[in-house]
């Protein structure tokens, strides 16, 4: 069994390290790791390390740090600006958008956005991105940016050597035939339920924006980003 740590680059300093109580609590109670046994730890930033458990209770897992090494940065980077929808539809979002190698996910408001925000919220998203990477072993996490007006991320759209938003209007480009390969950056506007409007979609494209479409069908907005993802991760490679 493949057992993935995150653990922050400033605790690093020391050969043995204590795991968070809720790293601890899991590994112990649930994972039941035992002692000697190996797994690997990471910062979000490259860094990874084996490490063996060498001595673990009900609150505490320790840890002694053997190999260590730094993995580089993606080869290309992938933001997600993400519409934000509805909670659970969101959270899906942002799992998925760990495991198909987004850099960076930026959730805005749009005319059309119907959620509410609180910092509770916020809060598990930071943990759901980390379970995610955890999980598919991704060495460096995606920044996740706080909540904004689309309008607000217009200006930043030219800093990246290629910008879409998926559109449902005409005279849309399909996605697929956007010659992506060699490309270093590249940012994804996916809309609400609703899809942007008229205005979004032409301030996006005066920002230097290209529209894009997904096919013949209307795909949920989830389901939007996760195939524009897929197509982004293979036409980058």
């Amino acid at each position: 069994m493949r057992i993935n740590c995150l653990v922050e680059s400033a605790r690093w300093a020391e050969s043995r390290i204590v795991l968070s109580p809720e790293q601890s609590h899991h590994l112990a109670r649930v994972v039941r790791v035992a002692e000697g046994q190996e797994l690997t730890i990471f910062d979000g930033q490259g860094q990874v390390a084996i490490a063996v458990v060498n001595q673990l209770s009900k609150r505490e897992v320790f840890l002694t740090l053997c190999e260590r090494w730094q993995e580089p940065k993606p080869a290309t980077e992938v933001e997600l600006i993400q519409a934000l929808p509805k909670l659970d539809r969101w959270e899906w979002v942002l799992q998925k958008a760990v495991e198909l190698g987004a850099t960076a996910i930026r959730p805005v408001l749009t005319q059309h956005t119907e959620s509410r925000l609180s910092e509770k919220k916020v809060q598990r998203w930071h943990q759901i991105i980390q379970s995610a990477a955890e999980q598919c072993e991704a060495r460096w996490m995606p920044k996740l940016h706080p909540v904004q007006p689309l309008m607000e991320v217009f200006p930043l759209l030219k800093s990246y050597e290629c910008s879409l938003i998926a559109s449902l209007y005409p005279g849309a480009q399909p996605l697929q035939k956007v010659e992506l390969r060699g490309v270093k950056s590249v940012s994804l506007l996916i809309g609400p339920e609703g899809d942007f409007t008229q205005d979004e979609v032409d301030g996006a494209v005066d920002a230097g924006a290209q529209a894009v479409s997904f096919g013949s069908r209307i795909l949920r907005t989830e389901t939007a980003a996760i195939y524009g993802l897929s197509i982004l991760n293979h036409g980058v490679v």
